[in-house]
């Protein structure tokens, strides 16, 4: 990766004993590890994966979404919401897909519908 490269990677990051309050505009790929109170919207093709200890009050909108930690609210993805085992999810989901993996907590309303 040259430096030209490096300038345009478009790449976010917030990690463990974190603790945010407010809404979040990303772009780009995100990993979360931190505990957010606020919206999360992700722009452009970016991929939100929230890792295990992340925790998350608010709505969250972005293509798609990987959620291994909790969330509570409303989720809306133009792409594939994966629910890992480790995720609790508590709110409504709206995805175009929808995976939920044995051993997940979840507690919705859901609607799946490929365009």
């Amino acid at each position: 990766m040259n430096d030209h490269d490096f300038k345009k990677f478009n790449y976010n990051v917030l990690g463990t004993n974190s603790k945010i309050k407010g809404d979040l505009t990303l772009t780009g790929d995100g990993i979360i590890t931190s505990e957010i109170e606020g919206n999360i919207e992700v722009k452009d093709n970016g991929k939100l994966i929230l890792e295990r200890g992340s925790f998350v009050k608010g709505k969250i909108q972005a293509i798609d979404l990987e959620i291994f930690g909790e969330v509570e609210g409303d989720i809306t993805c133009s792409g594939l919401v994966s629910i890992r085992s480790s995720a609790h999810v508590t709110g409504s989901i709206k995805s175009a897909r929808l995976v939920i993996y044995p051993g997940a907590i979840v507690e919705m309303t859901a609607s799946s519908q490929e365009n």
